[in-house]
């Protein structure tokens, strides 16, 4: 009986495996090649982008028996050097998404409100939501040109760029040495921007 089971368990594709063990999550991939834009265009949630260094975009979030989760749509539409990835219909409360993307991309993300996390992509970046907290880590602060970065209403933290800055209409704007641009807007929130440990 033993040797049965361990057959089984050596021998079972792990994508079977991984989706007995977590039947609700659910994920959209879609190829596309490194160093092209990538837009995404995101409702209400909490979301984290990670680089990977396989050629592909990859959303996936956790689904359940509630209707209205089950309800929210991914849809990825790649072209030759830009990709827009559609978040819609996601539930007003707990839902949360990792999307992974090619690790030297540019970005350019607009997140109706949630919490966004933005790990160590290389590339241009330009960041907008309407109210909730965002963070973004940067790889090489010297890569970027232009870099600018404001709140209407909160804080903002850019110890990647040396900033600290907290109140109302709270801004920076700055030319550095590199080519890439950096753009980060809050109307009410939070933007903490920091140099990759």
């Amino acid at each position: 009986m033993r040797r049965f089971l361990f057959f089984i368990v050596l021998f079972t594709p792990l994508g079977v495996l991984c989706a007995q063990q977590d039947p609700f999550l659910r994920v959209t991939e879609q190829s596309f090649g490194s160093g092209g834009k990538i837009r995404l265009h995101l409702e209400a949630g909490g979301y984290t982008i990670q680089p990977t260094d396989s050629e592909k975009i990859v959303v996936r979030f956790h689904s359940n028996s509630d209707e209205k989760q089950n309800r929210t749509k991914v849809k990825i539409e790649p072209g030759a050097s830009t990709a827009d990835v559609y978040v819609s219909n996601t539930p007003r409360n707990h839902f949360t998404a990792t999307i992974e993307v090619p690790r030297r991309s540019s970005l350019w993300v607009r997140l109706s409100a949630g919490e966004l996390n933005v790990e160590d992509v290389d590339g241009d970046k330009n960041i907008e939501m309407w109210a909730g907290q965002m963070s973004i880590t940067v790889p090489h602060p010297e890569a970027y040109g232009h870099r600018d970065a404001s709140v209407v209403a909160g804080s903002l933290e850019a110890s990647a760029f040396n900033i600290s800055k907290g109140g109302l209409f709270r801004s920076f704007r700055e030319e550095g040495p590199g080519k890439n641009s950096f753009h980060a807007h809050v109307t009410t929130g939070e933007i903490d921007i920091r140099k990759s440990n």
